[in-house]
């Protein structure tokens, strides 16, 4: 009889951790074997790690799916939101879509209809030459069920969701209306109280001024925080943050966060609060997108519940281009979905400690508590300090129109990340896919720190064991007070 592999083994493991029972699960099984042991015997066997689930969430070759986020409600029940057009530019219609699974994301209900825009019919007559179509049938179609005057010369940018602390869904679009002979920004919300089941009428959000690319973060103190990106003519953008403190009734005045223009400009920024109250905000550098330059992800950092800011500061999410999604794992870990589009566009996800999140610099690093099995005469400058933060790429668009990134994800209760994308790929028009994402997808080392020795000049193997094996530990025993 065959032995088992290693990579079995470890996926074994996982399989028998479905419940996550405290805030460190671990995900690497009880570590019969070292970490070491692991790595080299998948070098020997030439075995590589199963790759990251893909299921697909919506495809329909005759619309162009964008733009998704997904919730998950106390029930289980995984609800995701995402834009219906005929391309990245929602013309000569668009729509908001959810689907609905209640069983881990193998499984989705149809579509529902929340709203429908169209162009104007003057500017449908303007491109009908060139359009396909399938997409005046679209405009058509939308155009028979439209009921509100304002649904017509206007359409739907990016759709957002949040599951709010009371269990109730908050969805937020930006859509472009036809006021007179002009245009304008409003931002319209949703509440479902039901699992996304039914929603309520829109409402427009009562805000000071209007952006786009909305991104919602609920805090610990209960306030909702809706990020914006300002836009007025002739001027760069810039992000806008507003708070509510009583679920989306009334909001602050809308405030800019700094900026550096030329150098670093934050934009579509989504904000993450840390286990101390801190808020990071993590975004892309529009700065370098637009001269053309090879760009990362930049972030600012507030201490005070998001009064004043700091930054902004440069990461190591390299390649960031499009609205970054974050938020806390269970481990305490930082999670960081985005669109990475250096220079095509890939579908990425960085996760890093809280405290890798607050460095200032990608010169910072985190000093490394000495280890039993450090040899001090001997330790080379590269095993005293690290960077605890890991990038794996999700999805590659292969498609010559390739187009993807704009991403959500949540936390299944195995611990597993269930990530939503939209992309073009092996479909002639976008479709919506899910992704299950486990932690020996990036890295083989149990959930809490992300570690990084350097395999030279020490035991780097024994150490490696060791680091595992007091990491465990540490989980068990924060598992045993709960």
């Amino acid at each position: 009889m065959a032995s088992t592999s290693p990579i079995m083994e470890i996926a074994q493991a996982e399989k028998k951790e479905k419940n996550m029972t405290s805030r460190y699960p671990l995900k690497l099984g009880a570590l019969t074997k070292t970490v070491a042991s692991l790595i080299l015997a998948l070098l020997v066997s030439g075995q590589v790690l199963l790759g990251v689930e893909k299921r697909t969430i919506s495809r329909d070759d005759h619309i162009y799916a964008a733009f998704p986020d997904v919730a998950l409600t106390p029930s289980g029940t995984l609800v995701v939101v995402y834009r219906e057009c005929m391309g990245h530019v929602p013309f000569p219609f668009s729509r908001i879509a959810v689907r609905r699974s209640l069983d881990g994301g193998n499984n989705w209900s149809g579509r529902k209809i929340l709203l429908e825009t169209v162009a104007s019919a003057e500017g449908v007559d303007k491109a009908r030459a060139w359009l396909a179509p399938d997409a005046l049938a679209g405009y058509e179609e939308s155009l028979s069920r439209i009921k509100e005057p304002w649904q017509k010369g206007a359409y739907i940018n990016t759709p957002r969701l949040i599951t709010l602390a009371d269990g109730s869904l908050m969805l937020v679009a930006d859509i472009r209306i036809a006021v007179g002979r002009d245009t304008r920004w409003v931002n319209k919300m949703w509440r479902s109280a039901d699992d996304g089941l039914t929603w309520s009428a829109p409402v427009d959000l009562p805000l000071d001024r209007e952006g786009i690319v909305p991104q919602l973060t609920q805090l610990r103190d209960g306030r909702i925080l809706l990020s914006i990106v300002l836009q007025e003519q002739g001027k760069p953008d810039r992000q806008g943050i507003t708070f509510s403190a009583d679920n989306g009734k009334t909001w602050s005045k809308i405030d800019l966060i700094p900026w550096k223009e030329g150098l670093l400009q934050p934009d579509e920024t989504g904000f993450v609060e840390l286990d101390d109250g801190t808020l990071v905000g993590f975004g892309r550098n529009v700065a370098l997108e637009q001269q053309r330059r090879p760009s990362a992800g930049v972030k600012v950092i507030s201490t005070d519940g998001g009064r004043t800011w700091d930054g902004p500061f440069e990461t190591w999410m390299l390649g960031l281009t499009g609205r970054p999604k974050a938020g806390l794992l269970a481990s305490g870990e930082v999670c960081v979905t985005y669109r990475l589009g250096s220079p095509n566009q890939m579908l990425a996800m960085h996760v890093m400690t809280q405290a890798a999140a607050k460095l200032k610099s990608t010169g910072d690093v985190i000093p490394r508590q000495p280890l039993p099995e450090d040899i001090p005469a001997q330790m080379p400058s590269s095993m005293t300090s690290y960077y605890p933060g890991r990038t794996v790429v999700l999805d590659i668009d292969r498609s010559v129109h390739r187009d993807e990134g704009c991403s959500g994800w949540v936390q299944l209760p195995s611990g597993d990340i269930f990530v939503v994308n939209y992309i073009n790929d092996d479909a002639p028009l976008a479709q919506i896919r899910g992704y299950l994402v486990r932690r020996s997808d990036y890295i083989l080392f149990p959930d809490g720190d992300l570690p990084w020795l350097f395999p030279s000049g020490q035991p780097f193997r024994e150490m490696t064991d060791g680091m595992a094996r007091r990491q465990y530990e540490k989980n068990q025993a924060h598992t045993s007070k709960k």
